[in-house]
């Protein structure tokens, strides 16, 4: 948050989904009146569009995939990233898939 501060001049309206480190975001929040957090609803995955990434990744990226080594889970992960930005992920899954 100390660099999206430095970075990013102005107001800043944060958006939070509710799992409980977003709770200590928030008291990190009050303290900085240039961050304003914005929670979205509990059991809301279809306004959050990241929940999408990771429906897709972990219905169709990682498989029965067990890494050996670090390096070997980072070149997936890798290669997950690549092909996860290379779909239109609107068109892949509804807009009400939940986890």
């Amino acid at each position: 948050m100390e660099h999206l501060l430095f970075y990013i001049p102005g107001e800043t309206v944060l958006v939070l989904d509710n799992p409980a480190i977003h709770k200590t975001v928030s008291a990190f929040v009050q303290g900085k009146p240039r961050l304003s957090p914005l929670y979205l609803p509990l059991s809301s995955p279809e306004l959050n569009p990241i929940e999408r990434v990771w429906a897709y990744v972990k219905r169709n990226v990682p498989g029965n995939f067990c890494a050996r080594t670090t390096r070997e889970l980072k070149a997936r992960l890798r290669f997950a990233w690549r092909r996860v930005r290379s779909i239109h992920l609107p068109r892949c899954l509804p807009a009400s898939t939940s986890i």
